[in-house]
């Protein structure tokens, strides 16, 4: 069972846990090296119930890959950015998305997700789907929003929210995913959300100068 609104209280709670255990397990261990067993015995509950909530273990991940990035996505579409001027908005959002791309549990769930994929590449499509495509779709809504009230020109605003994010990330994942142990100070994020909003407005013709905050 994928919708967690239709389980009662006690069994959500159950599940919650079991794939709070099953993120942490297959961390550590991959997804073939997790069982079933370690994770109800991490969790507590039996085969049967992660038969009745999951399915199987392929169930389990793909469900541990939606409460992942459904903690990012959820954060981002929590930014009451409409009110703000269009610097600020994209300032905001960026530096959120930055922060929770550059955490170490994020690096950590990115590495596991990738190394998966070949193996069980519908799981790379729901980890691209509900984490990337969902979080681009936030700031392409914004864009077309921002480009209905005159204040951002009018086009493609998915392109536009391309050329955003990947501006925004440029390598600092891959950078945090090769490069063990290194992780970007805030400062250093700041700036750089900064220098990446400042060179995407200037493409769609904005002087961030006479932007006022």
């Amino acid at each position: 069972m994928s919708d967690a609104k239709k389980i009662d209280p006690r069994t959500l709670k159950r599940r919650e846990a079991m794939i709070e255990a099953a993120r942490e397990l297959f961390c550590e261990h991959g997804l073939a090296g997790t069982t079933l067993e370690m994770i109800t015995a991490e969790a507590g509950g039996s085969r049967r119930t992660i038969y009745e909530l999951f399915g199987n273990k392929d169930g389990v991940f793909e469900a541990v890959i939606r409460d992942c990035t459904g903690r990012v996505t959820s954060m981002l579409a929590d930014l009451d950015l409409a009110q703000k001027p269009l610097r600020d908005a994209l300032i905001e959002f960026g530096e959120t998305l930055m922060t929770m791309l550059t955490t170490s549990d994020t690096i950590r769930y990115l590495r596991l997700y990738l190394s998966e994929v070949p193996r069980f590449p519908h799981l790379g499509k729901v980890f691209y789907e509900s984490g990337l495509m969902t979080g681009r779709r936030i700031i392409t809504d914004y864009f077309e929003n921002q480009m209905a009230l005159g204040n951002f020109p009018k086009g493609n605003a998915a392109q536009a929210a391309v050329f955003f994010t990947s501006l925004l990330k440029a390598d600092y994942d891959f950078r945090q995913m090769t490069y063990v142990g290194w992780e970007p100070q805030a400062n250093d994020l700041h700036e750089h959300v900064i220098a990446a909003v400042d060179m995407f407005l200037r493409g769609y013709g904005f002087d961030p100068a006479n932007m006022t905050s």
